[in-house]
C-alpha cells in the first residue's frame, strides 16, 4: 500500500504539486521511502574547517620537492592565481652539436597559462632580454650574473616559455639536436596544452661553473599568472570551451574549476548549484581596504593543486579554507557558502514537535586562540605564520589554559586574506548553541547555509536569535499520522554578523616581511680569516715538532650551510684542495678552524674558504701572505699631523727583517698602496713605525688651549681649563672681539692644513684663518667634533695673525686647533685604512696586520 501511494505521489510531482504554497519540484530534487513517511531530498552544510583539519596537507616546501622529483611520471598539477610554481624535469639531453650545452624541458602546469613569467634557477632570479615566448627565434637570454658575464652581450642561458599554445619545441633546440644526438628532440615533443619552460644551458668557463651551476640539472621555479578558468558570470565564456576562458584568481571560481576539471572525479554543471557559485564569486571580488593604504580583493587563490592520488575532496578542501567557505549539498548537487553575512529573510515562529537545544561541545574544549600558517610571497613563497590571535573575550570567559586551534591557509593569496579567514574560522569555532526540531512546510524554501530568525514563544524564547541552517530533511507524511502532510527536520547553529565584519584598522596585524632583493640570492660566505702559527699551534708528535698554521673564521650566517670547502697554495702557485670542514666544527670561541702543515717555513702561504649547502656555494674568502711564526700580535695605531704611527712587538723569527705600511680609502688590502717602505726592525724588538712625516709640528703654540698667555683673546672669548668659550652671540665690538690668535711665521702663499675641534655649539660656527696682507681662511664649521681642511696662506704674511674666529652669532666652545704647512711627505688628508706588513730577509711579505682605521689631519 505504501508503495502504491508513493508511486501515485511520484507520478503527481510533475511540476504542479505544492504544499503550503511551496512548489515541491522547485524545492526538492527527489523522493525516497522511509516507513510510513516519504523523505524528500534535503540539504546539508559541510564544514570545510573540519575537513581541512582531518585531511592530509603537505607543506608548500614538501610539495615543491615532490613535484621537482623527476624519478617517476610527472604529477598532474593545476597552478592557480599569481604565484611561484616548481618545475618537473621531463626532458634532459647533453648530446647534439655541442657537448658543452644541456637541453632541458620542465613541466610547470598541466594546462594552459596566462603569463608573463619570470624564471628562477636554484633560487636565483634570471633577468632576460629578447622574446622568451617566440619559439622560432633565440628566446630570452640571461643578462645578469652569474648567468651572463657581460650584461647580456653573451649569455649562458636561453629560455623559451610555452604557455600551452605551443605546437613544437623551440626551433633552435630541434636544430641543435639534429646532429650527433642518439635520442634527438623531435618536433612532436611539444607538450601541447601544457605550460612548460625550455632551457638551453651553456656550461661556460670551467673555473666558474660550480658557482654558476649550483645543481645539475638546476632546480627550476617560475613566477607569473597561471590557469585560465571558466567564469559563469561572463557571457563570452563557454563552460565546455577552454579557449574562451580567462585568467582569474577569484577564490570561488578557482575552487569551481578544480571541481569541474580535476582528472579524478570531475563535476558536471548539472551536479552543481551554479547560482551559489556565481554569488560566491561576487563575494570573492569584494574589495578589502588595507591598513597600509590601498586595497585588494578579499578572497583569492594562489598555489599548486597536485593530483597525487589523494581524494579529490582532500586536496580541494584546503582551497576552500583559504576563503573560510563551506560546501553545501542540496538535492544531490554541490554548492558553496562564502564567508559573508547575508541577513535572514525567513522567520521561524513555531515548531511542530518538541525542539531540542544543546551545546555542541563543553566550554573547556572551545578554542580561545587561533594559529594560522600561510604562504608568504615576500618570503620567497615559504611558509610563514601570523601572530597567534586571541579570540576576543574567550580566555576571560573560559578561564584555564589557552585552547589553541590551528589552520593551514597555504592557499591564501595574502597575509591580510589569511587574517580575515582566521577571524571567521576562529569565531565560528566558538559557536556552540544549536537547535534541532521539526519545522513547518514553508521552511523548504531555505537551503543549508541560509540564515533564519527564531522567535519562539516562552519558554523557548530564551533561545531566540539568528541561526545558520546546517541541514534540512523535508518529508511527506503519507498517512497523515502527525496531523500535517509535510514537515521538515532541521538543525541550525546560532550565528552573528560580527563574525564576518572586517575593520582593517582593528583586525589587521602588522607583517614583518622582508623586502625581496632580486640582485643576489647567494649563500652567505664565512667571516674574515685569521691565522696563527708557532708555539701552541705546532703539532707535537712526541719526538718532533711539526710546523703548521691554524686558520680560523666566523661561520656563515646562512642556516643552510652543511660544510666549508678550503684550498691553499704557496704564493703564486696553483690552488690545492685542502678538503672540507663540517659546519659544526668550533674552536671554543665560536670560530670554525682547520690546520695546514707548513709547506715552507720561509715562503708565504695563501688560504681561501667558502660555505657549501645542498644547492649553493658562497664566494671565496681569502687570506694571503701567511708566513710561519710571523705573527705581529697587537698593534696600536695613532693618527698625527699628516702622518700615522704604529707600535707593537716584532716577530721573534730569525727571518723577520722589518715592516712596510699600506693605505687604502676602502677596507681592501688587495688594492692598497704602500705609503712607507721597509723599516728595518730587530726580531722580537718593540717597534714604532711611522708613515708620512712624523716630524710635523703644529705652528700654533698651545694648540690644546691650556695656556691663555700664549694667545691674544678677543673680548667675546674666555679661556680656561683647555677650553675657549664664546658665551655671547655678539657684544657689538668689531672682528678682534671675536678672534683668538697668535703671531706665527707662515710661508707666504703655501698650502696649509688645519683642524679644529669643538666641545659644544649653540649657534653659528667657527673658522681657522691666517691674516696677512689679506685674510685667508678655511670653511666655516658649525658642528660639534673635529673639522679639517686646507687653504693657501696670503701672499704677504709678515707678522701674520693665525688663529680662529667665531662669527657674529656664534656661541660655543673650542678645545683644540692646529695648522701646519703641507709637504709632499704628508699622508693624504682624511679617513683611511692602514696595514702593517712584516717582511722577511728574502723580501717576502707576510700576513698584513689591520685594517687600522684612522683620520689623518
Amino acid at each position: 500500500m505504501v508503495q502504491l501511494i508513493g508511486a501515485a505521489l511520484l507520478g503527481g510531482l510533475s511540476g504542479t504539486l505544492t504544499i503550503a504554497g511551496i512548489p515541491l519540484t522547485a524545492a526538492v530534487g527527489g523522493l525516497t521511502f522511509a516507513g510510513s513517511a516519504l523523505d524528500l531530498a534535503g540539504s546539508l552544510l559541510l564544514s570545510s574547517a573540519v575537513g581541512a583539519l582531518s585531511a592530509p596537507s603537505a607543506s608548500q616546501a614538501a610539495q615543491r620537492w615532490m613535484l621537482s622529483d623527476p624519478s617517476s611520471l610527472p604529477t598532474k598539477r593545476f597552478v592557480y592565481g599569481e604565484t611561484r610554481a616548481v618545475g618537473t624535469r621531463i626532458l634532459r639531453c647533453t648530446e647534439g652539436t655541442n657537448i658543452n650545452h644541456m637541453y632541458l624541458c620542465y613541466l610547470l602546469n598541466s594546462r594552459p597559462s596566462e603569463g608573463e613569467f619570470e624564471l628562477l634557477l636554484d633560487k636565483r632570479r634570471v633577468a632576460l632580454s629578447g622574446d622568451p615566448y617566440d619559439f622560432t627565434g633565440e628566446g630570452g637570454k640571461a643578462t645578469n650574473l652569474p648567468f651572463s658575464p657581460n650584461g647580456g652581450i653573451s649569455s649562458y642561458i636561453q629560455v623559451w616559455f610555452g604557455r600551452g599554445d605551443q605546437t613544437a619545441p623551440p626551433d633552435e633546440i630541434v636544430n641543435d639536436m639534429k646532429v650527433g644526438a642518439s635520442n634527438p628532440v623531435l618536433s612532436t615533443d611539444a607538450a601541447r596544452g601544457q605550460t612548460v619552460v625550455w632551457i638551453k644551458l651553456h656550461a661556460g668557463p670551467p673555473g666558474t661553473r660550480q658557482k654558476r651551476w649550483k645543481a645539475i640539472p638546476p632546480y627550476v621555479e617560475v613566477e607569473g599568472k597561471w590557469s585560465k578558468i571558466y567564469d559563469p558570470r561572463e557571457v563570452a565564456h563557454a563552460a565546455d570551451d577552454p579557449d574562451t576562458w580567462e585568467f582569474s584568481d577569484n577564490h570561488a571560481l578557482c575552487v569551481l574549476d578544480a571541481l569541474r576539471t580535476n582528472p579524478q572525479r570531475p563535476y558536471r554543471l548539472r551536479n552543481l548549484l551554479m547560482d551559489q557559485w556565481e554569488s560566491a564569486a561576487d563575494v570573492s571580488d569584494i574589495t578589502r581596504d588595507l591598513k597600509s593604504g590601498g586595497s585588494e580583493r578579499q578572497f583569492r587563490i594562489a598555489g599548486t593543486l597536485a593530483f597525487d592520488g589523494s581524494e579529490v575532496e582532500d586536496v580541494i578542501v584546503p582551497m576552500m579554507l583559504a576563503g573560510a567557505a563551506d560546501f553545501v549539498r542540496s538535492a544531490g548537487r554541490l554548492g558553496i557558502r562564502p564567508a559573508a553575512w547575508v541577513a535572514p529573510t525567513y522567520t521561524l515562529t513555531d515548531t511542530l514537535e518538541r525542539t531540542t537545544y544543546q551545546t555542541m561541545q563543553p566550554g573547556e574544549n572551545l578554542p580561545t586562540q587561533v594559529k594560522v600558517k600561510y604562504t608568504s610571497a615576500a618570503r620567497e613563497y615559504e611558509e610563514a605564520e601570523l601572530e597567534p590571535w586571541d579570540i576576543p573575550g574567550a580566555q576571560a570567559e573560559d578561564g584555564g589554559e589557552a585552547s589553541v586551534i590551528e589552520y593551514n591557509l597555504k592557499w591564501a593569496a595574502s597575509p591580510q586574506q589569511a587574517m580575515q579567514a582566521r577571524k571567521v574560522l576562529g569565531l565560528r569555532a566558538r559557536r556552540q548553541k544549536v537547535l534541532g526540531g521539526i519545522a513547518p512546510p514553508d521552511v523548504v524554501q531555505l537551503e543549508a547555509g541560509d540564515r533564519f530568525t527564531l522567535t519562539l514563544p516562552s519558554p523557548g524564547s530564551a533561545r531566540n536569535g539568528i541561526y545558520e541552517l546546517r541541514s534540512t530533511r523535508p518529508a511527506l507524511d503519507v498517512f497523515g499520522e502527525s496531523g500535517m502532510a509535510m514537515r521538515a527536520q532541521i538543525s541550525g547553529v546560532q550565528d552573528s554578523a560580527d563574525i564576518y565584519d572586517w575593520d582593517e584598522s582593528a583586525d589587521e596585524e602588522d607583517i614583518s616581511d622582508p623586502v625581496y632583493d632580486a640582485t643576489d640570492d647567494d649563500l652567505d660566505p664565512p667571516g674574515s680569516v685569521t691565522v696563527a702559527s708557532g708555539d701552541g699551534v705546532d703539532l707535537d708528535t712526541g719526538g718532533a715538532i711539526v710546523s703548521r698554521f691554524k686558520f680560523a673564521f666566523a661561520p656563515s650566517p646562512s642556516d643552510a650551510v652543511l660544510r666549508y670547502e678550503w684550498e691553499w697554495r704557496l704564493d703564486g702557485e696553483p690552488w690545492q684542495s685542502g678538503g672540507t670542514i663540517d659546519a659544526d666544527v668550533d674552536d671554543g670561541s665560536g670560530d670554525v678552524f682547520t690546520y695546514l702543515l707548513c709547506a715552507s717555513v720561509i715562503e708565504p702561504h695563501d688560504f681561501r674558504v667558502r660555505a657549501v649547502s645542498r644547492l649553493d656555494i658562497s664566494d671565496w674568502i681569502s687570506l694571503t701572505g701567511a708566513i710561519y711564526d710571523m705573527d705581529i700580535g697587537t698593534v696600536t695605531a695613532t693618527a698625527g699631523l699628516g702622518h700615522a704611527s704604529f707600535t707593537g712587538t716584532a716577530p721573534a723569527n730569525d727571518i723577520f727583517k722589518g715592516f712596510r705600511v699600506y693605505r687604502n680609502t676602502v677596507d681592501d688590502f688587495d688594492s692598497a698602496t704602500m705609503v712607507e717602505g721597509l723599516n728595518a726592525i730587530d726580531p722580537g724588538a718593540a717597534f714604532t713605525v711611522h708613515a708620512g712625516d712624523e716630524t710635523t709640528v703644529n705652528l700654533l703654540a698651545d694648540g690644546d688651549l691650556d695656556d691663555p698667555s700664549a694667545w691674544t683673546i678677543g673680548s667675546e672669548w674666555t679661556m680656561t681649563g683647555g677650553i675657549a668659550e664664546k658665551a655671547v652671540a655678539n657684544s657689538g665690538a668689531g672682528y678682534t672681539a671675536r678672534e683668538v690668535s697668535q703671531v706665527v711665521p707662515v710661508t707666504a702663499g703655501a698650502l696649509h692644513r688645519y683642524s679644529i675641534t669643538t666641545a659644544s655649539r649653540v649657534s653659528s660656527g667657527v673658522v681657522v684663518y691666517i691674516d696677512g696682507d689679506t685674510r685667508k681662511r678655511g670653511d666655516t664649521f658649525g658642528g660639534v667634533g673635529t673639522d679639517f681642511g686646507t687653504f693657501n696662506a696670503p701672499d704677504d704674511t709678515t707678522g701674520a695673525d693665525v688663529g680662529f674666529l667665531g662669527w657674529t652669532g656664534h656661541v660655543g666652545e673650542v678645545d683644540s686647533v692646529a695648522i701646519f704647512e703641507q709637504t709632499a711627505d704628508h699622508l693624504a688628508q682624511g679617513e683611511a685604512y692602514f696595514w702593517v706588513v712584516p717582511v722577511t730577509t728574502t723580501g717576502a711579505e707576510g700576513q698584513p696586520n689591520g685594517p687600522h682605521q684612522l683620520t689623518i689631519i
